[in-house]
């Protein structure tokens, strides 16, 4: 009996000793979302779409930022086939409300008709985003689809924003993929607040 009383301080201290020294599970770090400035972001995306200055994209315009273009359904919401200045600020009010900071991304890849393996495809943002949205990527895998993610980051995913896409390696074909799908490339994709829509992503190329 005179041993139990010193065994248990003993215990005692060396559980507290364990929770002050941090020796239980750690808490993962919180990941804030990117600092998006609204208004520089879309005066960025009019500098560069913009060619008339009217104040919206439109026609042929769409195809200076692709991600507009492809994310037309959800930012034209006039339904007039073109983007205001006041549509674009309204989806970005949108995605900083939403403090997404991580969101997934698969996308799939077609070449030729037949899901495409073994290419790179990432996520550049435009350079309009600003340095606090990160560049991610990913490779495909034999049904064609590839998980984008930010290198290094502690979760999968990526930022919401508005990126270039490149997809960069051999086609179903064995040859090298043209230029418009990387160095020139003709694709881009817009994440966050509803967009993509319609499900995954699915890059074709011809």
């Amino acid at each position: 009996m005179r041993w139990e009383l010193p065994c248990r301080r003993v215990r005692v201290s060396w559980i507290l000793a364990l929770v002050i020294a941090g020796c239980g599970p750690k808490r993962p770090a919180r990941v804030v979302a990117p600092r998006l400035d609204v208004a520089a972001i879309t005066a960025g995306i009019l500098a560069k779409a913009d060619a008339d200055s009217n104040g919206r994209i439109e026609g042929p315009e769409l195809g200076r930022v692709p991600a507009i273009a492809a994310g037309l359904g959800v930012l034209d919401t006039d339904r007039d086939k073109a983007v205001s200045a006041a549509e674009l600020s309204a989806w970005l009010a949108r995605v900083v409300e939403s403090k997404v900071a991580i969101t997934a991304a698969p996308v799939f890849v077609v070449h030729k008709r037949k899901p495409l393996k073994g290419v790179t495809v990432k996520f550049i943002p435009e350079s309009f985003m600003g340095t606090s949205t990160k560049p991610a990527e990913g490779t495909t895998d034999a049904s064609g689809q590839a998980n984008i993610s930010i290198p290094g980051g502690q979760f999968s995913g990526v930022n919401c924003g508005v990126y270039r896409v490149e997809i960069t390696g051999k086609g179903n074909d064995g040859k090298p993929l043209p230029a418009r799908y990387n160095t020139d490339t003709t694709l881009g994709i817009a994440v966050g607040a509803l967009l993509p829509e319609g499900g995954m992503p699915t890059f074709t190329l011809e």
